[in-house]
């Protein structure tokens, strides 16, 4: 028997928009905005072909439709919620899926992943590379690290590695006639540009420079690529010491300039409240937040 259902996401928009009496606070539940919430509810009210809220300036209330749906959905969704915990916390080695940026991943995960697995043998992990910020009500993700001042409506949100900034380029970049004495003197090189001009701004005004142009030079969105080019000498980087570390040990970048660009942006460790309630990704989000 085939079943006619509306999108499982619009049923469960409506259980938190009915729940709270309130948009906005549904939106904040579900980390997605107040837009998406009425567009969610004008589709399954399309569905019905009935209202399911009496909307007035002051309140929100359930229309006879909506206070009969109600109860129905919740419990589906206890149901189905029930079941799938109970089916992942049968499978003692069911994979954590972590949605990572590839530079933090190269730079400061992989290097400490043994400890992980050494502590907890039976983790297996599914890592997901993107600098994109993770959608959880849109995505089959447990875990996120992300990049950001930890400001992310409906989720838990760990500090595990705060960024500085501090120019690096390749020492044979300066083997011709121009030569680094003074920041003024970046007007003769390339800049290179981490998705955007921002750093090279800030550290412009941090370090007095006011006659060379931050925003020109080149854009590279990833990180690793960004520092691979300042190594390969295409120009001057802003580099993380995370990041930069062992090319500096090994002679590969050194820094021109000891003014260094402190900024309220860091990784940290993202996820809803309840993902936290399945053993393997509570180990894995410890785990994080104990590195640092």
């Amino acid at each position: 028997m085939q079943r006619r259902l509306p999108p499982l996401n619009s049923l469960r928009t409506f259980e938190a928009a009915a729940r709270h009496l309130n948009f906005t606070n549904a939106a904040e539940e579900l980390c997605v905005t107040q837009a998406a919430i009425s567009h969610q509810i004008k589709a399954l009210e399309g569905y019905l072909g009935a209202p399911l809220f009496i909307r007035s300036p002051r309140k929100l209330e359930l229309t006879e439709t909506g206070a009969k749906l109600l109860p129905v959905v919740q419990n589906a969704l206890d149901t189905i919620g029930h079941t799938i915990s109970t089916i992942r916390s049968e499978d003692d080695v069911a994979p954590v899926s972590l949605s990572v940026a590839p530079s933090f991943a190269a730079n400061w995960l992989l290097p400490r992943l043994d400890s992980l697995f050494q502590e907890h043998p039976t983790i297996e992990l599914s890592l997901r590379h993107t600098n994109a910020p993770v959608d959880f009500t849109m995505q089959t993700v447990d875990l996120a690290v992300t990049y950001g001042q930890g400001k992310w409506r409906g989720l838990l949100a760990e500090s595990i590695l705060e960024i500085d900034f501090f120019p690096v380029c390749a020492p044979k970049l300066l083997q011709g006639e121009k030569s680094l004495a003074s920041a003024n003197d970046l007007r003769h090189f390339t800049l290179l540009h981490d998705s955007d001009h921002r750093a090279w701004s800030e550290w412009f005004a941090l370090a007095g420079v006011d006659d060379v142009d931050p925003t020109r030079g080149t854009v590279i969105d990833d990180t690793n690529v960004l520092i691979q080019a300042a190594v390969d000498g295409l120009g001057v980087a802003m580099g993380s010491e995370p990041f930069v570390r062992e090319h500096i040990s090994a002679g590969r970048l050194m820094r021109p300039f000891e003014t260094i660009l402190t900024t309220d942006y860091a990784y940290f460790a993202v996820c809803p409240r309840e993902h936290l309630s399945r053993k393997e990704v509570r180990q894995v989000w410890d785990w994080l937040v104990r590195q640092v």
